[in-house]
């Protein structure tokens, strides 16, 4: 592992833009902004990120150091929902397989006036991943000692799912379950598969982030969508019938299960892959 740097961070000043307000507090920030970019799985490229001085002195305000590592269990899959929770700034990343079991990926960052107090700090965040249930423990937070747990998961295919954020967001891919992700503020991403959704449906909610959903040519589903505050884009033909508002409801192909992707203050993206 990666010795961990001191870092050295402000708090970004926030442009409001007229058609998206996006109401993220300054710890949202600094606990998302090495998250992008990093793809799922790969540890090592979170931990350099993570680790990244000039990344953070660029985002936080004071002198404080850090502690980043990756813990990684598998268990054998129920047949129950699983139920994760990234705590108060975590992200949750799902992606589906022909697996039999759960492998929680957990990446956790922790901060502090010392290095000695960011490495306690990690040591004392516990881990809970049982086949129903993924999440995570820790001391308690001030403003100079932080810490967060981010997860990639991979479950099987067909499995239920429920994925909870505050201040993070959530992804899923390559699922066919009931899926439902919600988060406060982040934004949610779903990359759908093949022509239909095999179980019940997908349910994606953010009060404050974007909504990005992918579907490939061919899919068929009943859609419902839409914003309070923020733009809407189709990469595809839409045809609704009666009042439009702020929220869509049609059939994409032939229909089926109903994909729920709706945001208040954010946009809202469907694009075609």
């Amino acid at each position: 592992m990666a010795s961990p740097l001191s870092t050295r961070c402000f708090t970004p000043r926030l442009t409001i833009a007229s058609a998206l307000l996006l109401c993220v507090a300054a710890p949202t920030l600094r606990a998302q902004r090495h998250r992008e970019g990093v793809a799922f799985g790969d540890t090592a490229a979170w931990i350099d990120d993570c680790l990244d001085e000039t990344r953070h002195s660029y985002y936080d305000n004071d002198d404080r150091e850090r502690h980043c590592e990756v813990r990684t269990t598998t268990v054998r899959a129920g047949g129950g929902t699983i139920s994760m929770d990234a705590g108060r700034n975590g992200s949750i990343s799902i992606r589906g397989g022909d697996v039999e079991t759960i492998t929680v990926i957990a990446k956790i960052a922790a901060t502090a006036s010392t290095q000695g107090e960011a490495d306690a700090i990690a040591k004392q965040v516990k881990i809970n991943v049982t086949p129903t249930q993924i999440t995570s423990d820790g001391p308690d937070q001030t403003n100079h000692r932080n810490w967060y747990v981010s997860f990639d998961v991979i479950v099987p295919r067909a499995a239920a799912v429920m994925a909870r954020t505050q201040n993070g967001g959530v992804s899923l891919e390559g699922l066919t379950g009931r899926s439902e992700a919600h988060a406060v503020n982040g934004p949610v991403v779903a990359d759908l598969q093949g022509t239909k959704w095999q179980g019940v449906g997908l349910d994606l909610q953010t009060t404050n982030g974007p909504v990005d959903l992918r579907i490939p040519d061919g899919y068929n589903a009943h859609l419902e969508t839409g914003t309070v505050n923020g733009p809407m884009r189709f990469d595809f033909p839409v045809t609704v019938q009666g009042r439009i508002n702020r929220r869509l409801s049609f059939d994409l192909g032939s229909g089926g299960p109903t994909i729920r992707a709706v945001t208040t203050n954010g946009p809202v993206v469907v694009r075609r892959t």
